[in-house]
This record gives C-alpha cells, sequence and structure tokens, in this order.
C-alpha cells in the first residue's frame, strides 16, 4: 500500500452526505438509490457510489441462519483468489458495512424474504447486507436490475448506453469504450477507484492487487487516510470490470439484449 504527500490531508467532513440527502436512504443501511448509483453512506465515512452499469446482475439471496461460514470463490480472469469470509448476521462490518464476496448460493440457500443484495460481476459476486429488511432490499434490487448487463433493456438511457458500447468496441475502439465505461464506476467521496497497473487505485492512494485479494479473503475493508473504509470486495469489482473491458464484451449477447428492445418499444437506432 503506497500513499502521496497529499492523501492524508483529505477532509473526511467535507464528503459526508448532507442531513437532507440521509433522509433518502434507508434509515438503518444507510443504503439507497441514484438513477444507475448504489450509494452506500456509513456514518463516518464518505459516501460510497458503484454505477449498477459494471455488473451483470443484482439479485436477492437468502441467508443460512444456522451457517454464517459460507465457501468464498472469487476467479475474474485468474486475478482473483478463492477466499473463505464470516458475515455475522444482522451486523455490519466496520462504520456500518459488511459485503461478503462469496461463489453463488445454491437455489436450495435462498430465501423467499431475503435481505441481501447480491452484486454479480461475471464469477466475482459480493453480498451486501439490508438491515432495514427484506422489502427494503427488494426494493433497492429491482431500482438497480434494470441497469445491469444481464437484465433485458427496459430503459432508453439504458439502451443508448448499450448502443454506445456495441458501436465502439464494433469499430476498434476499445480502449477509448474502456475508459468511459470505467470512468467513476466506483467512487469514495470524491475518490476514484481504478486499476492503475498491479495496483488498486483509490484516489491518490495505491493498493497491490495481491494485498487487495488478501484483504477480501479476510473479508476486511482497504484503510484508507482519514479513517476512510472501502471494503476489499468492492474493490475487485473494479478489477473484474478492468479485465472484461480489456477481454471485450459479448457483442452478440449485447446485439440480442438491443434488437429485442427496438422490437419491444418500436424504436430503432437514430430515432
Amino acid at each position: 500500500m503506497t500513499y502521496s504527500k497529499d492523501a492524508v490531508s483529505t477532509a473526511v467532513e467535507d464528503l459526508l452526505l448532507p442531513s437532507h440527502e440521509r433522509a433518502r436512504l434507508l434509515p438503518r443501511s444507510g443504503i439507497g438509490v441514484e438513477g444507475p448509483l448504489l450509494v452506500i453512506a456509513p456514518p463516518g465515512n464518505p459516501v460510497i457510489r458503484l454505477d449498477a452499469r459494471l455488473l451483470d446482475r443484482v439479485e436477492l439471496i437468502g441467508r443460512s441462519p444456522t451457517t454464517p461460514l459460507v465457501m468464498s470463490g472469487m476467479a475474474t480472469a485468474g486475478v482473483v483468489a478463492g477466499a473463505l469470509s464470516l458475515l455475522p448476521g444482522g451486523v455490519f462490518l466496520c462504520a456500518g458495512m459488511a459485503y461478503l464476496a462469496h461463489e453463488r448460493f445454491s437455489e436450495a440457500r435462498r430465501r423467499k424474504h431475503s435481505r441481501d443484495l447480491l452484486l454479480a460481476l461475471g464469477d466475482l459476486e459480493v453480498a451486501l447486507h439490508v438491515a432495514d429488511g427484506p422489502e427494503a432490499a427488494k426494493r433497492i434490487s429491482d431500482q438497480l436490475s434494470p441497469y445491469t448487463r444481464a437484465a433485458p433493456i427496459t430503459r432508453p438511457e439504458v439502451y443508448e448506453d448499450a448502443r454506445r458500447r456495441l458501436q465502439a468496441q464494433s469499430q476498434g475502439m476499445r480502449d477509448r469504450s474502456v475508459r468511459r465505461e470505467l470512468e467513476r464506476g466506483l467512487t469514495v467521496g470524491n475518490d476514484v477507484v481504478h486499476v492503475n497497473g498491479e495496483f488498486l487505485q483509490v484516489g491518490t492512494v495505491a493498493f497491490r492487487l495481491d494485498e487487495v485479494r488478501e484483504y477480501a479473503l479476510r473479508g476486511a475493508n482497504l484503510p484508507l487516510p482519514g479513517g476512510r473504509l472501502l471494503q476489499a470486495a468492492m474493490g475487485l469489482l473494479v478489477v473484474a470490470a478492468e479485465q472484461r473491458a480489456r477481454n471485450g464484451e459479448d457483442l452478440e449477447a449485447l446485439s440480442k439484449r438491443i434488437g429485442e428492445y427496438e422490437a419491444w418499444s418500436g424504436r430503432t437506432a437514430g430515432r
């Protein structure tokens, strides 16, 4: 982990969510939605925003109350390792957050009254506990799901974004598409989380990728200047998104989603 000279001078107080905006979040979890963004605002920590357009899926998952220890699988193009993580029921780790990167739960372990969200990108899956109950978790899931990449396109803005990605990759502008796709996909306050070579950069702070994986293996947070926190598993979502973008999106699947939306809506490119 490396720090630049001015990293420690960050004023956390200036990055906290104003009270009138916090009122729109779930009261116990500090979780909310702003358009395509998942907003996580633990007390005393800068607001974390994750763009759901990076994700393949957002689902509800059930948790076994008698089995808090679950096997964790984080395999994304060879850069994410298998892990074990512990998520105590009803408790947020560190400043109100608790995430768990884990292998997809089998259908037998899914529960009708789920209060966890599953954020999935390729083989990497991160669970986010919603302390406000199953109805609140479902509202968050329903609001974010239309922006994910496995969901049918139902919104004009999602259609335009899909067309842009298809056009950029079809015309060989992958680097430009990658930069735009990952721009501000995950932020902590004003700090953008992105991959820089063999490092995960959080603003001016850099963590080696293997270091991030070690933190995620323990279900731990990345320590940031000023006592700020970011769950390592969330950072691995950016690593996975970077790798997917470099490899190129599945253009056949993307074209199919675009075509289905055009047939459903009567809309075509340029209209």
